[in-house]
């Protein structure tokens, strides 16, 4: 298993990184054919028909992203570790809003703000999601985003005043 360890750690950095906006038949296409098989091309010792959610996550996590209104199925745990795991910002198409569920349950206790490109006083919401540390959902998200999040997806923020 220690010889395995690097390619299986390099699948799972590949799944986070790349996958996400892809549906499941596309996903495991990656994940076999091109990640698995580029690893066993390249003679990385890579553990065959590896799962990327057990072993990304244990049962106990999953159990308390059930509870909190997460799917159990494949698809929708693998949504959850991209959630969870990932640097970047996460993208969720989610046609039957059971990830949106999960994420105002997940994160309400947060002070999770709600908001869309086109509300009026967007900006305000976003500054002050920002300012305070407070999560940030933006619903509705179509192919053209405003440019003022840019500087927020690349994280070039500046902060100013007090530490």
């Amino acid at each position: 298993e220690i010889k395995r360890l690097a390619g299986d750690v390099a699948l799972a950095c590949a799944f986070v990184g790349y996958v996400g906006p892809f549906n499941a038949a596309f996903r495991d296409m990656l994940q076999v054919k091109k990640f698995y098989g580029d690893c066993r091309d390249k003679g990385v010792p890579v553990t065959e028909g590896l799962r990327v959610s057990t072993f990304l996550v244990d049962q106990g996590t999953i159990g308390d992203w059930t509870l909190e209104g997460l799917p159990t199925d494949e698809l929708s745990i693998q949504n959850g570790i991209m959630v969870t795991r990932s640097q970047k910002w996460p993208l969720m198409i989610d046609p039957q809003s059971q990830g949106l569920g999960w994420i105002k349950s997940r994160e309400g206790k947060n002070s999770l703000k709600i908001t869309n490109l086109l509300e009026k006083r967007f900006r305000n919401v976003l500054e002050d999601a920002m300012a305070f540390g407070n999560p940030l959902m933006i619903e509705n998200v179509i192919e053209d985003i405003d440019p003022v999040l840019d500087p927020v997806f690349n994280k070039e923020i500046q902060r100013k005043g007090r530490s």
